[in-house]
């Protein structure tokens, strides 16, 4: 399993531009936003951190629906992971080691645009809260790998990559990270009340306008989760037994 993490590491280094692009992206939008559009003086600390939460949030997604399924669609591609069912490691390992990657790459992200609004945004919150929103984005990011999994379904990886990005783009734009929710019309906000994007984003604001982490955001995001869970594990299992058929 120490071998796996230092190839998986290995892997990580060799890709650097996609994992700074996950982290800088979100970072140049949040510059963007909090620069350009006029707020008032009143609401302004409150929109800068609470759109820091946001732009976080964008950032994990990013990660979860591309870079866990495309390494598991590129393991299966590759043969590496015919390969590693030949040795001693049982499937929890190899994901085990996935997921311990994962969350290093989160931990990153989070630390880089907190610092980033902190430092030139002068976003202030108490050591506490940096602390516990960091982790209730963390937990975030982690249950929306569930969601992830779905793209690992599309055998062709272009395929894959369109879907992910409409997926991406739709419920970012839709759930609130790019704009807030309460600036959509009426009938739009519940629906974007409703996707797990939005969850990810309220598991932090949420906390930092309140002092408690939204249990009914961790609920939802967690039953989109399991949903997604289950499904990819009911089709993959279907075309297992199709391929003995």
């Amino acid at each position: 399993m120490l071998a796996l993490i230092k190839i998986e590491a290995k892997r990580m280094s060799r890709d650097k531009l996609t994992f700074v692009m996950s982290i800088g992206m979100p970072i140049f939008f949040y510059f963007v936003f909090t620069s350009l559009i006029p707020i008032d003086e009143s609401y302004q600390e409150i929109y800068y951190r609470e759109y820091l939460m946001s732009m976080t949030a964008f950032s994990l997604c990013n990660f979860s629906l591309f870079t866990f399924p495309f390494d598991i669609i590129q393991d299966s591609k590759n043969g590496w992971r015919m390969r590693l069912n030949h040795v001693d490691l049982s499937p929890v390992k190899i994901y085990t080691v996935k997921m311990l990657k994962m969350i290093f790459m989160y931990v990153v992200a989070i630390i880089a645009v907190f610092l980033v609004g902190g430092i030139a945004k002068g976003v202030t919150l108490t050591a506490k809260e940096w602390f516990v929103s960091g982790l209730a984005l963390l937990l975030g990011g982690i249950l929306f790998l569930g969601i992830g999994l779905i793209m690992t379904l599309f055998k062709n990886e272009k395929t894959a990559s369109v879907f992910a990005n409409i997926l991406y783009l739709g419920m970012s734009s839709l759930g609130g990270l790019w704009l807030p929710t309460d600036q959509f019309p009426k009938w739009l906000q519940p629906i974007s009340k409703a996707t797990p994007t939005y969850q990810v984003r309220e598991l932090a604001v949420g906390y930092i306008n309140t002092g408690k982490i939204p249990l009914k955001a961790l609920g939802i995001l967690a039953a989109y989760s399991l949903v997604c869970i289950i499904l990819t594990a009911v089709v993959l299992n279907k075309r297992k037994v199709d391929i003995r058929y």
